[in-house]
């Protein structure tokens, strides 16, 4: 298995004379650098990318903060007011437990901590094009020749693949990529990373899967490979596997899941890994034709929720079950919604059952499409964010050009398939770097998989990923000039 080059070792399970990549002035440097890279949309637009996502991230977070700060208030008070003799009770905070749906509340909180000025998120960015920065770096060095630059290849990556259009979205799509990137290097460099950059990578990825729910199960189907291969390095190889190895891997998953869990248990008064997200899925299956068939067929004598809801049929599209103006969001309650969250897995289940046919063919066709589509910043440039007299941020329309993301998509293809002939023949020619070649395929793959299944067809769900393949090919390079 391979564990680094340059700076690092083969894991042979034998010292290495050369010291693992570490947190030092070299790695500070090139992580600014590259967050200076991917930072260019900004400067190109004026303003990050948003979609009413962003807005309703800030929102959440603006609520959960003054949740936590009005019980803090409120405890301190009360002493007080008992000294006083006043027998006034004292209101409780608005508890987010009674919203329909939210999103993630870890990375709504950071949308309203990093929104200033004026809910603008430009310092949202700025940690995003960090992390990202950090972990493009590590890769790189990995495999990088001392007397060789790596600043070049981190400017072609920011302007020959999406990922800086990724970053510069005021939503949580750049970590998906972050969360495969950071299991691979911890699970296929070990040696050739220090503690404290295997302790970075770990936090980066726990947040990562605690930013959106879509990233827990691609973490698990990562984390499952990894320990997999892990595995198969203990027993057929017969490669002994220190332990600390087996809980790097597991780390980002379990501290990822764990903190979810608490958020959700702080916020909505439970344990729960999924918390109040939208039933996406059940939209994606009624948009799609199986969901909406089964319950208009059905719905006469079904106990769902959603029935009592529409009894004579749900909305067709996506957009019109969940947030149009017939829509979940505005006709259900709250219990209503938690109902079908709950209820969200049978119904689907028991669509597909019904039309088993349909649903597998319209899901190979997604996948097979989700797989071309990368372009950036479709959708996603033509809105910025305004605030009404009450300081709640909206959506207000925004021209922008297309020349850039034109230039991009363009640069996108050619560098997609440069990496891609650079990856065959480093996977053909040295077996030690197949793991890593395989996992990150594995996670591109895991992601297409689990945004067509919960929720469709979006270039940015393409985008958010794919730039893994030129950073890989970028890292392997120079060692392919020798093949």
């Amino acid at each position: 298995m391979y564990l680094g080059g340059g700076h690092a070792a083969r894991d042979n399970g034998r010292s290495n004379a050369i010291s693992p990549i570490s947190l030092d002035r070299r790695l500070s440097l090139l992580t600014l650098l590259a967050a200076l890279f991917f930072l260019w949309p900004l400067l190109a637009y004026g303003r990050p990318g948003y979609i009413q996502d962003s807005a309703a991230y800030y929102k959440g977070g603006r609520m959960a903060v003054t949740f936590v700060l009005d019980k803090i208030g409120q405890r301190d008070a009360a002493p007080a007011a008992g000294n006083a003799g006043d027998s006034r009770v004292i209101p409780g905070p608005q508890t987010p437990n009674d919203a329909k749906g939210a999103r993630s509340v870890a990375y709504s909180i950071a949308a309203f901590v990093l929104g200033a000025p004026n809910a603008q998120m430009w310092l949202l960015c700025v940690l995003q094009a960090l992390a990202t920065g950090f972990l493009s770096s590590v890769t790189l060095l990995l495999f990088a020749r001392p007397t060789l630059p790596v600043w070049w290849k981190l400017a072609l990556l920011a302007v020959a693949t999406p990922v800086a259009f990724v970053v510069c979205l005021a939503i949580p799509d750049i970590f998906a990529g972050l969360v495969i990137l950071a299991i691979t290097l911890l699970a296929t460099a070990h040696h050739g990373l220090s503690v404290g950059v295997r302790t970075v990578s770990t936090l980066i990825a726990a947040a990562a899967i605690a930013f959106h729910m879509s990233h827990v199960p691609i973490a698990l189907g990562m984390t499952a490979c990894a320990l997999a291969w892990t595995a198969f390095v203990r027993l057929r190889l017969r490669t002994p596997v220190p332990r600390a190895r087996w809980l790097w891997v597991a780390a980002p998953f379990l501290l990822g899941a764990a903190a979810t869990i608490a958020f959700n248990f702080v916020a909505f008064g439970g344990p729960s890994l999924t918390g109040k997200r939208y039933p996406l899925t059940l939209a994606r299956s009624v948009a799609e034709g199986p969901g909406k068939w089964y319950l208009d067929r059905n719905c006469g004598h079904l106990k769902y929720a959603i029935c009592e809801i529409y009894p004579h049929g749900v909305p067709a599209t996506i957009n019109a079950l969940l947030w149009g103006p017939d829509g979940l969001k505005r006709r259900a309650t709250p219990e209503q919604m938690d109902r079908i969250r709950a209820e969200e897995s049978d119904v689907v289940f028991a669509a597909t059952r019904a039309y088993p046919l349909t649903e597998v063919e319209r899901l190979g066709t997604n996948f097979a499409r989700q797989l071309v589509l990368f372009e950036p910043g479709v959708g996603l440039l033509n809105s910025r964010i305004v605030q009404d007299p009450d300081g709640t941020p909206q959506l207000a329309s925004a021209g922008y050009s297309h020349f850039w993301t034109d230039v991009v998509h363009w640069l996108t293809a050619v560098s997609l398939i440069a990496a891609l002939v650079v990856l065959y023949r480093r996977f053909r020619a040295d077996p030690s770097l197949r793991p890593m070649i395989l996992l990150v395929v594995a996670g591109i793959l895991f992601n297409d998989v689990v945004c067509i299944y919960f929720s469709g067809i979006v270039d940015r769900y393409g985008a958010r990923t794919i730039w893994l393949l030129p950073l890989l090919a970028l890292a392997l390079l120079e060692t392919s000039r020798g093949a």
